[in-house]
């Protein structure tokens, strides 16, 4: 049967068996301003041990999606589960998606949202039901511990990037969504200190359901994964649907967003006195065939 989810779950655990390959960087952090999206990427390594690590955001916040590309990541066509760890923050467990950064670089592309520090039990109980949740905030001491990205399985050697302190980093990204908030037409600085952001009205897994899988696409057994941003009045009514990132535009995009503009409804959210004001959702759809 057809079924699709929002994304966003980590749980964490890894143990790795054997010393790591320690690669060191070889270019300083990159940041590409996008029109949704932000990305930090750096290499890491030289010939068939270079890796490629790119963080990507689509709007403020701690969460982000990752990719790691390079010879290393070749393997099994099917989705998989790497083994993460930033600095002494915690291990975690990362479904990721096999793909191809170029024609000779495999990837693996992670679809769910990250954070340097795993999100609690508690958290996780709740984006397991999809839920609106004040997530505990990402520190500058947590930024500051993030000095290396530790790959353990499915590699049979665990391999540590060393990133060094990422405060610098981050605080570049969060230049760069501020940028971003700015280009969408959103008050930045009123945003900044709002009591409230957008909540869900209702369960926003039910947005979508499996009779809105395209049928050719079914019919396929066509995958996908579609990143999306709703603008949202100060009504809690969506103004416009954002397709940020997708694996098969063609085949999902206007599915999503037709989907999303006739079901979704919002709190809205709510500047430092309490008055309504425009923002924004992102979220992803993922389309599989069970």
């Amino acid at each position: 049967m057809a079924g699709l989810a929002l994304l966003l779950v980590a749980v964490p655990s890894l143990a790795a068996e054997k010393a790591p390959v320690e690669l060191a960087p070889t270019t300083p952090w990159n940041v590409h301003y996008a029109d949704d999206y932000c990305r930090l990427a750096r290499f890491f390594g030289a010939d068939k041990q270079r890796v490629i690590l790119s963080i990507e955001q689509g709007s403020p916040g701690d969460a982000f999606r990752m990719t790691l590309a390079g010879a290393m990541m070749k393997g099994p066509s099917m989705k998989g589960e790497a083994s993460l760890a930033f600095g002494t923050l915690g291990e975690q467990k990362i479904p990721f998606f096999p793909g191809m950064l170029s024609d000779d670089m495999p990837a693996w592309i992670f679809g769910e949202n990250i954070r340097i520090r795993p999100y609690t039990a508690g958290e996780r109980r709740l984006t397991a039901k999809n839920a609106y949740y004040p997530a505990s905030p990402i520190s500058e001491a947590d930024e500051a511990a993030a000095t290396s990205l530790l790959i353990g399985r499915p590699l049979r050697t665990p391999v540590r990037l060393k990133t060094g302190p990422m405060k610098a980093a981050f605080a570049a990204m969060t230049r760069c969504t501020d940028e971003l908030l700015d280009h969408w037409g959103i008050d930045v600085a009123r945003h900044r200190e709002r009591s409230q952001s957008v909540k869900p009205v209702g369960n926003p897994a039910r947005w979508m359901t499996s009779e809105d899988y395209p049928s050719e696409m079914l019919g396929k057994g066509q995958p996908g994964i579609v990143r999306f941003r709703l603008s949202v009045g100060a009504d809690g009514k969506p103004t416009a649907c954002h397709i940020q990132r997708s694996t098969n535009a063609k085949g999902f995009d206007d599915v999503v967003c037709n989907g999303l503009m006739r079901r979704a409804r919002f709190e809205p959210a709510l500047d430092k006195e309490g008055q309504p004001l425009a923002s924004y959702y992102v979220n992803a759809v993922q389309f599989q065939v069970n």
